[in-house]
């Protein structure tokens, strides 16, 4: 009975956690400064979830932009969901189950959400940038590299939606 306890020790070590829960950061506090400085970090970051046919993201409404050598970036998280991962999988099964119950429209409504992940950036924010024939372009993550960082999924946590008519009327995140 001892290998259970083990063995989720032993994943804490690996995946550089020391508790269950990492401190929840916004999107705007992971690219407020220099998003490189958590690189290959398992993180829980809190923001809207959405995605098209060209990927899912992890946004914020940040009241400034990172800038790396005069290009702006989103205000904006890539998300990886490596669903041939099991336990991803399953969190990620129980929070389409939830947004179903809650009668939640993604395409309308905000969907809030934690993601407890590995961040993962260049090395330097400079290596973001690279010299094209016809300028500067971006070298991040997501559709036409378009992120300064990507979250790595491990797990999704604490889902709420902001009706589409909440946000009309200004209020903050929901509750879930």
């Amino acid at each position: 009975m001892r290998t259970p306890l083990l063995f989720v020790f032993v994943a804490q070590v690996v995946l550089g956690q020391t508790s269950a829960h990492p401190k929840v950061l916004s999107v705007c506090d992971i690219l407020a400064d220099d998003p490189t400085k958590l690189n290959g970090s398992v993180i829980a970051v809190r923001g809207v979830l959405g995605g098209t046919d060209e990927g899912t993201w992890l946004t914020g409404e940040c009241k400034t932009h990172l800038v790396t050598k005069g290009l702006e970036w989103a205000n904006a998280l890539s998300v990886y969901i490596p669903m041939a991962d099991e336990n991803v999988a399953r969190s990620s099964e129980r929070m389409r189950r939830k947004l179903k119950r809650m009668h939640a429209d993604p395409s309308e409504d905000n969907v809030w959400v934690t993601i407890i992940g590995r961040l993962e950036t260049r090395q330097s924010m400079d290596d973001e940038v690279v010299q094209m024939p016809y300028g500067l372009a971006r070298a991040g993550f997501g559709h036409l590299s378009g992120a300064a960082a990507e979250i790595n999924v491990l797990s999704f946590e604490d889902v709420a939606v902001e009706k589409a008519q909440s946000r009309i009327r200004g209020t903050k995140e929901p509750k879930n």
